[in-house]
């Protein structure tokens, strides 16, 4: 019993099955976050912190179309609705554009006033609100877009 040996059992037997049990754990910590944000990807989620990693599936061809949202007056005046990307309002709710046309009535009223707001607009001083889908072309020969076409999708009186 003097001789050690009972000592290198115990320590060579219990730190294996440690080092088991935490190479399993790190295996399972690793492969569980590897899969989740293969399906944040894959659905297409923003789930802060994961993201669906967007940066670069936007195709770039000659041919864009945006949605875009335009403050109509009384007197029939059309202000393009500007959002600073800074704004908080803008930075969660800003690619929520496409949303309007399918919500009930009261959520379409409520989103579009944030919006006006948000760009600084008086929601009182506008007669309606329209979301519209806008098709700009590069031109070959000057490289500017310019717009070819604008259909109305829906229209809000705020």
């Amino acid at each position: 019993m003097g001789d050690g040996r009972e000592a290198g059992l115990l320590s060579t037997g219990a730190p294996a099955d440690d080092e088991t049990r935490e190479r399993r754990r790190a295996r399972g910590v690793t492969w569980s976050a590897v899969g989740l944000l293969l399906l944040v990807a894959a659905f297409q989620h923003e789930l802060w912190p994961l993201t669906a990693y967007r940066l670069f599936s936007d195709v770039r061809t000659g041919t864009a179309a945006s949605v875009e949202l335009v403050a109509v007056a009384p007197d029939g005046t059309r202000t393009p609705v500007r959002l600073d990307p800074r704004n908080p309002v803008v930075a969660t709710t800003g690619r929520q554009y496409p949303r309007v046309r399918d919500a009930a009535p009261g959520e379409q009223r409520a989103m579009v006033r944030a919006w006006l707001r948000a760009a600084g607009i008086d929601p009182g001083g506008v007669a309606d609100a329209r979301l519209e889908r806008v098709v700009l072309e590069l031109d070959p020969d000057t490289g500017e877009r310019r717009e070819t076409s604008r259909t109305l999708l829906v229209e809000v009186a705020p």
